[in-house]
């Protein structure tokens, strides 16, 4: 328990208390963190998680809500839907919190509820993608919801199992974010005209 610098003040409790709350999930799982555990690492009362957030799936709903809020701001908004792809999967793999609490969340199958309650990322990328598709850029033969969920299953996916996708493949003699790339290119080219 961190016993300088206490946070004070609605905010600063609640800002204390997700970030502890994303990495301590990030770390152990949802399941394995108890709220006490939470309130310790952000140096508050415990009973502060209820007055809050209600819960412990309303804590792991916002937290998960926040870190899919900062992967979204350091995206940003390129014109260019490559520049989108590969900055997405580059963001993604700095923030690990994002996509390891997703994760646990989903392994752990504790997830009464939503992971989020909204996905503009997602949505927007479904814009530009069937946009791409009305330029003839991209295909039309695969529906564009199906083309970004292709990409989110093999971008998340590669940032859960890339030790054992790439050795298994025999493609881990390189640098995974070289090999990475490479697969990115190719993903692409499946649907690129």
């Amino acid at each position: 328990m961190r016993k300088q610098n206490r946070p004070h003040g609605k905010e600063e409790v609640k800002e204390a208390l997700i970030q502890s709350a994303a990495t301590l999930f990030s770390e152990k799982g949802v399941e394995a963190v108890s709220l006490r555990m939470i309130a310790d690492h952000a140096g508050v009362n415990h009973g502060l998680i209820h007055r809050h957030f209600g819960s412990k799936e309303m804590l792991r709903k916002e937290t998960q809500e926040r870190l899919s809020a900062d992967v979204r701001s350091e995206i940003g908004e390129p014109d260019d839907l490559v520049e989108i792809l590969f900055r997405a999967l580059r963001v993604i793999r700095e923030h690990d919190k994002f996509w390891r609490v997703m994760a646990r969340t989903l392994l752990d199958d504790k997830n009464h509820g939503e992971i989020q309650s909204d996905f503009p990322f997602v949505k927007k990328l479904v814009e530009r993608v069937e946009s791409e598709q009305k330029a003839d850029r991209i295909t039309s033969d695969v529906d564009a919801k199906s083309i970004v969920a292709s990409f989110l299953a093999y971008g998340l996916g590669m940032m859960v199992f890339k030790g054992y996708i790439l050795p298994a493949v025999n493609l881990d003699k390189d640098s995974s974010d070289d090999v990475i790339e490479k697969l990115n290119l190719q993903l692409l080219s499946l649907f690129t005209k």
